[in-house]
C-alpha cells in the first residue's frame, strides 16, 4: 500500500513533477531506503480540502513553518512584479482594514507578492508563501530576509524538494496552489499577458470569487484589473472595503 512516506520519497526522486510521480505510482516498487524531507501529502488529514479542488493537486507539499495555517481562513493576493505606485499604495492602506485573523497567501515574487507578505508580517498577521523552487533556495535573492521571517511567523510551501531550481514552468504551476489556498483571489495589478492572468484562470476554474481594484486607463500594469471589472469581477472602490475580503 502506498503511504505518505512513499509519496514524499517519489516527490524527492522526481523533483516534484506530478506527471513523473503519477507514472512512478503505477509501477511502484518498495525502495530499500526511503528519502525524507518535512512534507505533507495528499494522503494526510491535514492536507487542505481547498487544495484538492485545484488542477492537478500536488501529491506532496514540502514545508517550513506553521502547518496549521493551511486550514485557516485565507486570502490569496497576486499582482505584477512591477506594480505602479498607485497599486502599492492601495494595498498598503488596505491592510489596516483586513481581518487580522485572515491568513495572506501569495507567491513570494518581486512586486505585489512580496508587498503582500511584508504587509501581513508588519500587521502581525500570518502569511503563507508558495515557492517555485526548493525551500533551501531563495528567489528573488533580495527576499532572503523576508523568507526567513515567514519561516518563523508563517509558512513556506513548495511542491518541489530541496535543491530544486526555479524553472519557468514552476512559476505557472505555483500559481494554482496560491489560488487554491485562498477563499478569494485579490488581483492588485497585472497585464493581460502575465503570470497573474494564469492565476485568474486557475481561480475561475475553481469558482473562486475574484476581487480587484480599478486602475487609471493609461496604466498598462493595471489593464488586467480593468478587464476583470468589465467582465464582472468584484470591485473595491474604497480602501475601507478591504474589510469585506
Amino acid at each position: 500500500m502506498i503511504t505518505s512516506q512513499h509519496l514524499i520519497h517519489l516527490a524527492i526522486v522526481h523533483q516534484g513533477q506530478s506527471s513523473k510521480i503519477k507514472k512512478a505510482l503505477n509501477h511502484f516498487k518498495e525502495p530499500k531506503t526511503l528519502l525524507f524531507q518535512p512534507a505533507i501529502t495528499i494522503l494526510d488529514e491535514q492536507y487542505p480540502k481547498r487544495l484538492k479542488e485545484c488542477f492537478q493537486p500536488p501529491y506532496v507539499l514540502f514545508y517550513q513553518g506553521d502547518l496549521s495555517l493551511l486550514n485557516r481562513s485565507s486570502l490569496s493576493i497576486v499582482g505584477s512584479r512591477t506594480p505602479s505606485e498607485y497599486a502599492m499604495n492601495i494595498l498598503n492602506k488596505g491592510f489596516q482594514f483586513i481581518d487580522q485573523h485572515k491568513v495572506i497567501v501569495s507567491g513570494g515574487a518581486k512586486g505585489m507578492d512580496g508587498l503582500a507578505h511584508h504587509n501581513a508580517l508588519k500587521s502581525e498577521m500570518k502569511t503563507i508563501c508558495v515557492c517555485a523552487h526548493g525551500l533551501n533556495r531563495v528567489y528573488p535573492k533580495e527576499h532572503h530576509h523576508l523568507f526567513e521571517r515567514i519561516k518563523v511567523y508563517g509558512l513556506m510551501l513548495s511542491e518541489y524538494p530541496l535543491h530544486t531550481p526555479s524553472l519557468p514552468h514552476h512559476f505557472i504551476a505555483r500559481n494554482r496552489i496560491v489560488c487554491a489556498l485562498g477563499e478569494k483571489l485579490l488581483v492588485m495589478s497585472g497585464s493581460l499577458k502575465s503570470g497573474t492572468m494564469w492565476s485568474v484562470n486557475y481561480a475561475l476554474e475553481m469558482n473562486k470569487e475574484i476581487v480587484t481594484i480599478p486602475h487609471p486607463i493609461d496604466d498598462s500594469s493595471g489593464e488586467l484589473c480593468n478587464h476583470l471589472i468589465e467582465n464582472g469581477a468584484s470591485m473595491l472602490t474604497n480602501v475601507s472595503e478591504f474589510a469585506t475580503l
